[in-house]
């Protein structure tokens, strides 16, 4: 029975890249890269990394515990890490899409409370809203509401002020 190329579970080109990278730390060409082939290596990434810390990661990668890595166990650990920096580029996008849906919603927000389609909610329109939603404030109470969300002073509620405001209650 042939025997099965290493890290066979990889596509061609992928497994070709590794087994590049393999080659250049296994400096003696052993077919391992041992805890100081792994310290050169390292060294030229930290030049800090202590002794400890490589043994450390050499550890977590040999799989059959001999105190070296050979190919498969290379493969393996960068698949691994391959794999882990796609998800968290994938949760990265998926944030990113959901405040890009928060801004929109903010947006239809600001665009429904801002009747006349001015850029601004006005006086008169955060009034008519505030009636719609039957919440009542004296004048003075309505004046020092204003006051709060006109972080500039014309008068008006803009986007940001809008923006602001709303994100300062979740």
């Amino acid at each position: 029975m042939p025997k099965r190329p290493m890290c066979s579970y990889l596509p061609a080109h992928e497994r070709a890249r590794l087994e590049q990278a393999f080659r250049r730390l296994d400096r003696n060409g052993d077919g391992t890269i041992t805890v100081r082939e792994f310290k050169i290596a390292c060294s030229q990434v930290n030049p800090n990394i202590s002794e400890r810390e490589v043994r450390n990661l050499v550890m977590d990668m040999d799989i059959d515990g001999n105190g070296m890595i050979d190919l498969e166990e290379f493969c393996l650990c960068m698949a691994r890490h391959v794999a882990a920096s796609r998800q968290r580029a994938q949760q990265q996008q998926q944030q990113s899409s959901n405040r890009a849906l928060s801004t929109q919603q903010l947006r239809d927000a600001f665009n429904f409370f801002d009747k006349d389609k001015s850029g601004t909610i006005s006086q008169t329109e955060l009034r008519q809203v505030m009636q719609t939603l039957g919440v009542r404030c004296s004048e003075p109470e309505f004046k020092a509401l204003l006051e709060n969300i006109d972080t500039n002073g014309d008068g008006v509620v803009d986007f940001e002020e809008f923006t602001k405001l709303l994100t300062s209650f979740l």
